[in-house]
C-alpha cells in the first residue's frame, strides 16, 4: 500500500512499497554488479533510520501548471503534470508552503510561473518572462506564514527560456528575507545551491574521508566540484592547505565566505587544470603530501582532469563521492590501471524510497 499523500501515477519513488531491507538489498546488489571487480571492498549500504526515510526532502524542484482548478505543483510525465503537492517524501513544511502559494498566487496570465524551487530555507519562483511581474499578491500574512514554515529567503527569477536549464543571467528579485541562509553545519548557501538531502549521512561520508586522509598541516587537499565549501571546511579544520574548484558563481561566493582560508577558483575543473597543476607544484615544494577529493556530477570526472590525475598530479589518496555507479566504475577502471587501488566502496542511501544510491570510493596510489 502506498503512503498517504502519494499519487499512484507518480513513479519518482519506485521503492515506496518496499521494506527498508528490500530497498537496501536491491541497491547493494545493483552496485555489486557495477563494481564486480571490487566487490570484496564493497560495504553494506549506509542508510538513515527507518523513521527518517520519509519526510526528509527539504530540497525540491517542481513544475508549476495553472488549470481550471488552480495551481498544481509536481512532476511531468508525457506532457502531463502529476500534482505531488502533498508528497510524503517532502518535509511537511514544504507541502505547507505549497498550500500557501496555491491560495495566493494569481492566474498564469497574471504571473507566468514555470517552476518552484526550494533549497531548504531559500525558495525561488521561476517565471517565464523577461520582464518583472506584479507581486502584489504576496501579502504580509503569506510572508509571515511562510516564515513560520522555515522560509528565510523568497525569490522570483525571471527566465523566459526556463526548462532543462532553470537559471540564467537574468533578473533575480528578493521579495522578502535574506540572500543567504545557514545550513545545519552553520555554513552559508543561496537559493540555487546544491545540497545533499540528508545532511547527517553526508557528514558521515565526510567523517570516513577524514579518517582515510588522516589530515594534518603537512597535507594539501584539492577539492574539485567543491560547491559551497562543506567538504573544504572539514579539511581546513585539520590545518591542511586547500584548493577548491567550482563552476557555480553563487556557490563560489558562499564558499569564499564559508572557507576564507582556502584558495577557490571558479570554472569547469577541466579548464582549471593549469592552475591546479601550479598549486600542487607549490604544495609539493613546501613538502606537503597532496590528496584529492572529488564530488562530480553524474558525468563523472572530466577527461582532462583524469589525465592530470594519472599523468602528473598523482595524488597519494583520492576520495570520490559519486552519484552514478556507471561513471564511477569507468573512472575506477582507469585509475586502477594507472597505479591506484580501491581500498573501500561505501554506498549511501541519500535518496530513500527511490532507485538512486551514491557511493564513496576511497582510493590509494601504490
Amino acid at each position: 500500500m502506498i503512503p498517504n499523500g502519494c499519487v499512484i501515477d507518480c513513479r519518482g519513488c519506485k521503492h515506496r512499497e518496499w521494506s527498508m531491507s528490500e530497498s537496501l538489498d536491491q541497491k547493494y546488489n545493483f552496485l555489486a554488479s557495477k563494481f564486480s571487480a571490487w566487490k570484496d571492498v564493497l560495504s553494506p549500504v549506509v542508510s538513515a533510520p527507518e523513521l527518517q526515510r520519509w519526510g526528509y526532502r527539504h530540497k525540491t524542484t517542481l513544475n508549476a501548471r495553472w488549470s481550471e482548478n488552480g495551481w498544481q505543483f509536481g512532476m511531468m510525465a508525457r506532457d502531463e503534470l502529476i500534482d505531488i503537492a502533498e508528497c510524503p517524501l517532502h518535509k511537511q513544511e514544504v507541502n505547507q508552503i505549497l498550500d500557501i502559494l496555491k491560495s495566493v498566487l494569481p492566474t498564469f496570465n497574471e504571473f507566468p510561473l514555470a517552476f518552484y524551487v526550494q533549497a531548504t530555507a531559500q525558495v525561488t519562483l521561476i517565471v517565464k518572462s523577461n520582464r518583472p511581474q506584479s507581486c502584489a499578491w504576496l501579502t504580509e500574512e503569506a510572508k509571515q506564514k511562510m516564515n513560520e514554515f522555515g522560509v528565510k529567503g523568497f525569490w522570483v527569477h525571471y527566465n523566459p527560456s526556463a526548462g532543462r536549464r532553470l537559471y540564467e543571467k537574468t533578473h533575480w528579485e528578493l521579495l522578502f528575507g535574506e540572500e543567504r541562509s545557514a545550513d545545519s553545519n552553520g555554513l552559508l548557501y543561496g537559493p540555487g545551491a546544491f545540497q545533499q538531502l540528508i545532511p547527517s549521512l553526508y557528514n558521515q561520508s565526510l567523517d570516513e574521508v577524514c579518517n582515510f586522509f588522516n589530515l594534518t598541516n603537512l597535507n594539501a587537499v584539492v577539492d574539485l566540484y567543491c560547491g559551497t565549501g562543506t567538504s573544504m571546511n572539514r579539511w581546513v579544520a585539520f590545518g591542511s592547505s586547500v584548493l577548491g574548484v567550482e563552476v557555480s558563481g553563487e556557490a563560489i561566493k558562499c564558499a569564499r565566505l564559508n572557507v576564507p582560508t582556502a584558495t577557490i577558483l571558479r570554472g569547469a575543473c577541466r579548464h582549471r587544470v593549469p592552475q591546479i597543476r601550479e598549486w600542487v607544484k607549490k604544495a609539493l615544494e613546501f613538502g606537503k603530501e597532496v590528496y584529492l577529493y572529488v564530488n562530480p556530477p553524474r558525468t563523472g570526472i572530466e577527461q582532462e582532469v583524469l589525465d592530470w590525475i594519472i599523468g602528473e598530479g598523482k595524488p597519494k589518496r583520492i576520495a570520490y563521492l559519486s552519484c552514478s555507479a556507471g561513471t564511477l566504475s569507468k573512472n575506477l577502471w582507469v585509475l586502477t590501471q594507472n597505479g591506484y587501488s580501491v581500498k573501500r566502496l561505501i554506498p549511501y542511501d541519500f535518496f530513500p524510497q527511490t532507485i538512486h544510491v551514491e557511493c564513496l570510493a576511497l582510493i590509494e596510489r601504490f
